[in-house]
């Protein structure tokens, strides 16, 4: 499972795009501003003569996409206190050893998935920057439209 931010710059973009990305970024990782504006002028480039509609439609799924990676991040504490919660009921019953067991390992794996999740999406670095440079495009096209109609 890949962190939230990697799967929607894929779906929007190729695997082709976010591969040549995000080895760029990884290759010039000191020079921050000059590996954002070369991906910037990529993306403007393949971005700009898609219509409003569907620019406007990648705005409100990265849009999605950050509220959902924001969630994650957030609820993870809410996650580990019922993992605690549930391990330590479960102990604390009387049950039969092997039911405890049992349920103890299927806590576990559910509590590994999320902790799996918040760590990927928590420490994205190469995917963030992308999907910040990829926010820019967004909003510098949708801006350059709103202007366009102005003038007109």
């Amino acid at each position: 499972m890949a962190n939230v931010f990697k799967k929607l710059i894929r779906k929007e973009l190729g695997d082709t795009d976010y591969l040549r990305y995000s080895s760029f970024i990884k290759k010039n990782i000191d020079n921050r501003m000059n590996e954002s504006q070369t991906i910037f002028n990529d993306m403007y480039e393949k971005l700009k003569h898609c219509d409003i509609k569907s620019i406007s439609k990648m705005h409100n799924r990265l849009n999605e996409t950050m509220l959902l990676a924001f969630r994650i991040s957030k609820n993870f504490l809410f996650a580990f206190l019922f993992y605690i919660m549930a391990t330590i009921y479960l102990i604390l019953q009387a049950m039969d050893v092997q039911f405890t067991v049992v349920s103890l390992i299927l806590v576990n794996i559910c509590f590994i998935y999320k902790t799996y999740e918040f760590i990927s999406n928590k420490f994205c670095y190469i995917d963030a920057q992308i999907v910040l440079v990829y926010k820019a495009v967004l909003d510098r096209i949708i801006l350059n439209e709103r202007n366009g109609l102005n003038e007109k």
